[in-house]
């Protein structure tokens, strides 16, 4: 049976996009196709900024996953596919199984296509951390652009004909997090057709 390196499971607030504020059960997968999560390698890669661990982790079979998710999610019904990147793991087996009794929302980069596993998705969101034409993804619910952009290709201009709902411009959490928060919000009160994303669980001190 194949098994997927899980870096944790756990229950928190969602705190970007579109569903901020609401109650979700993380999975959160190890590894990643833009940086190896070895702060020897931070530096050459262009999620310098990222505070995420999902080096390492433990193997588990789908089962055990879902056994998992079970035993910490109460009466929350909504499980946020993360990492890391979960499109380098993800797959039918797995989203046959979660789907079957929780909401499933999905956070990638969008390095990856998603194919035949989009009809098990019921939400999609991205923070491109490629140009538009290198983005892979076929299409998604939310994007989150960073701000300062991480890239002169990846700001809103760029991916305003990326098929998507509803942008955001999300603040760098990084020694200029203050700046960079009242920068964001002045951009998304110019720009006039952008929301503003804060990463709330960090305000409010969870994972």
């Amino acid at each position: 049976m194949k098994k997927y390196k899980i870096k944790e499971i756990f229950r928190t607030i969602q705190g970007e996009g579109a569903y901020a504020g609401v109650p979700v059960v993380f999975i959160r997968f190890s590894g990643c196709n833009k940086w190896s999560g070895r702060e020897a390698d931070k530096t050459l890669s262009i999620c310098h900024f990222c505070d995420t661990d999902f080096y390492g982790g433990t193997s588990m079979t789908h089962k055990q996953i879902l056994e998992e998710v079970d035993r910490v999610s109460g009466e929350v019904r909504i499980i946020v596919l993360s990492g890391g990147e979960p499109l380098l793991q993800l797959d039918e087996d797995l989203c046959v199984v979660l789907n079957q009794r929780y909401f499933l929302h999905v956070e990638t980069n969008g390095s990856r296509r998603l194919n035949g596993l989009s009809k098990y998705i019921d939400h999609i969101s991205m923070s491109p951390k490629q140009s538009m034409t290198e983005t892979k993804l076929e299409r998604c619910d939310d994007i989150k652009i960073l701000y300062p952009f991480i890239d002169p290709y990846i700001k809103d201009s760029n991916f305003r004909t990326f098929p998507h709902t509803k942008m955001f411009i999300q603040p760098l959490e990084d020694q200029f997090h203050q700046r960079n928060i009242e920068d964001a919000c002045n951009y998304v009160m110019k720009k006039g057709n952008l929301s503003l994303s804060l990463q709330l669980h960090k305000v409010l001190d969870l994972r």
